[in-house]
């Protein structure tokens, strides 16, 4: 079993204003990277910090598109143009990905600074890649995950709320996707931690994510705000942190990474097409009605309940439906499930989202 942790993880308001002294531990001339909006939130605050801490802050970049070969390429050059000594990523997910994985090439260290909570990203030891317009190409495994992770709850609460609640549904994922698997790998511990951290994010989010809402917006971030941010970043990428040869028994993530082939669905996070997948999943394994309806009013009380047209898939292209199902099976020797039960899944919840009048 291989352990990728972070040797330091910070959550708390304002923790941008005294990241340096953290930074300083890995680096002392970094390559700084970020999408526009990040760097606009926290620049200035970073440059004062690390110049308090005699850190360099001259080399910067700002980043688009999505996490490919060719931008692992890019950011290789920038750090052996710059001679960094190591990589700090500043914003969401793809940024994040992209540095994680330039940071492995390199075997140099990695800070992450993520300004939204809509995945774990800025906690896991793996990249998701793309292809330069944005289809899934595989899961990259890394060497190792970030050394250090500054969640600052203030400007993670403060981001507009569609990306917290994407995270928030991922979060509740790794509790969907993890408990198949148990049944499967009756005595593998890395599972029971997983599953039970996952558990516990469950409960931390259901109980705090509208109180941390509220306090937000009374600019308030406390342990409300802390929970949320910690259940979506530090405990659902714990939950992926111990590696084994055992695989996830599961749907919702195998069916975002294959639908990200389709230039159609590209308009939703990560998170919003997860919860279809997770609701198709539900389907496959064969739950209950009711069973299903009730994650679905869980899952709209965060905006995160979706038809196939919503995501931007067709429940009557039976061959578009038929490719995907296809695809995923091809590319994930897990999902056990026939290509066309797959397709019924995704129809059957479809047709009872439309039902139900149930809309994210």
């Amino acid at each position: 079993m291989v352990i990728k942790t972070p040797k330091i993880y910070i959550s708390e308001a304002d923790a941008i204003k005294f990241a340096g002294k953290y930074i300083k531990k890995f680096s002392k001339n970094p390559l700084i990277v970020g999408s526009k909006k990040a760097l606009e939130v926290t620049l200035f605050d970073l440059k004062k910090t690390l110049a308090e801490n005699g850190i360099s802050s001259e080399n910067i970049d700002t980043f688009s598109g999505f996490p490919s070969e060719n931008k692992f390429d890019y950011y290789v050059g920038l750090v052996k143009k710059f001679n960094a000594d190591a990589l700090i990523a500043v914003g969401g997910g793809r940024v994040l990905d992209t540095i994680k994985a330039t940071g492995d090439l390199l075997d140099i260290p990695v800070i992450t600074i993520p300004t939204i909570a809509a995945t774990c990203a800025a906690w896991a030891g793996l990249t998701i890649q793309y292809d330069d317009e944005g289809s899934y190409v595989s899961i990259r495994p890394l060497k190792k995950a970030p050394e250090l992770v500054i969640a600052d709850t203030k400007i993670i609460l403060s981001a507009p709320k569609r990306y917290l609640f994407a995270g928030v549904v991922d979060t509740f994922a790794k509790f969907y996707e993890i408990r198949p698997s148990l049944a499967h790998e009756k005595n593998s511990i890395n599972l029971d931690i997983a599953f039970y951290a996952s558990k516990i994010a469950y409960k931390k989010l259901e109980e705090n994510v509208f109180k941390a809402i509220y306090d937000s917006e009374n600019d308030v971030y406390g342990q409300a705000a802390k929970d949320v941010v910690d259940a979506i970043i530090y405990l659902a990428g714990f939950a992926g942190s111990f590696q084994t040869n055992t695989g996830y028994y599961s749907f919702a993530h195998p069916f975002y990474h294959i639908s990200a082939r389709f230039p159609s669905t590209r308009h939703k996070l990560h998170g919003e097409k997860v919860a279809y997948g997770i609701l198709a999943q539900l389907f496959l394994e064969e739950k209950t009605r009711d069973e299903i309806e009730d994650v679905i009013n869980i899952f709209e009380k965060y905006n995160n309940v979706f038809t196939l047209k919503d995501i931007g898939l067709d429940r009557e292209n039976t061959n578009q439906l038929h490719a995907l199902a296809g695809d995923i099976k091809a590319s994930f020797d897990y999902v056990s499930w026939s290509e066309d039960a797959i397709v019924e899944a995704l129809k059957e919840i479809d047709i009872l989202v439309t039902k139900l009048g149930k809309r994210g």
